[in-house]
């Protein structure tokens, strides 16, 4: 069993357009020439799947703006079924949040999926801790990018020392923070995020982490709070995997976050 904690998906209609603007961000600002591993569609998704031998793909839809809070869940429900389980989408200035959790929660997800820099809100900010409390109040996951973002140049909101504040108040053990911890700032994830109760996931850090952080990072934190992830389209699953049988995790550990510990978080 193999499922990917962390892909990305986007309808028909946009779905082009929306990767060549983000791979036009990472070209302009950091020289990145990115290969996409698929198209971005639920479609193409599927067939990815397939061929990567992944069993379940969890999306996680981002909401850029609060007007977006209906059309992404409306298609986050859409295409959900028993290949591809949707977080749910919503900003942090959205109004009513309370009453649009217990929404997000009465409609099946499990969690939702939060971007500082793209949601333009510190994660230190009031109104981003009071909705992942709210969300974790109500037994939501919320899943969050830590750390730098490909794209986007500094000051980061999602800077590691504004995970850290936010950590201190909310509940950690529903918070899954991607990229192992904190995208290319992952020494200071092992100096302040390692004592936290929040997962990890793997995603797209294959190509940017040293293996040998990456293994004491595993170690460090537990196998546990470790959630296979891949980031698709912007890293194959089969790339992340390759990575982590580098790291020559023990069997245990392999199963508990290529499939267990996600199977746990979702109830299955």
């Amino acid at each position: 069993m193999l499922i990917d904690f962390h892909v990305h998906t986007f309808p028909e209609s946009i779905a082009e357009k929306t990767l060549q603007l983000l791979l036009g961000n990472m070209r302009d600002t950091y020289n990145i020439d990115q290969t996409l591993s698929y198209g971005g569609t639920p479609h193409l998704l599927l067939e990815s799947m397939k061929e990567n031998d992944v069993d379940i793909s969890v999306t996680m839809p981002i909401a850029t703006k609060p007007s977006q809070y209906d059309s992404i869940n409306k298609f986050a429900r859409s295409i959900t079924n028993d290949k591809i389980i949707s977080f749910g989408a919503i900003h942090p200035r959205n109004t009513d949040i309370e009453y649009k959790i217990c929404e997000l929660k009465e409609q099946g997800f499990k969690g939702i999926k939060l971007h500082p820099d793209y949601q333009d809100t510190n994660a230190d900010d009031d109104e981003f801790i009071n909705l992942v409390k709210c969300a974790t109040e109500k037994g939501m996951y919320v899943t969050i990018h830590a750390g730098h973002d490909t794209g986007i140049l500094p000051p980061f909101k999602g800077d590691i020392m504004r995970i850290r504040k936010m950590l201190d108040k909310v509940d950690n053990s529903f918070i899954i923070l991607a990229h192992m911890g904190g995208f290319n700032q992952w020494n200071e994830v092992e100096k302040y995020i390692i004592n936290s109760k929040a997962y990890f996931d793997l995603s797209v850090v294959s190509r940017f982490m040293d293996i040998n952080q990456y293994r004491r990072i595993i170690e460090n934190h537990g196998a546990d709070r470790i959630l296979f992830g891949s980031d698709m389209p912007w890293e194959s699953p089969v790339d992340t995997l390759e990575f982590m049988k580098k790291a020559n995790v023990s069997d245990t550990d392999f199963e508990l976050i290529t499939h267990k510990n996600a199977e746990r978080i979702l109830g299955m």
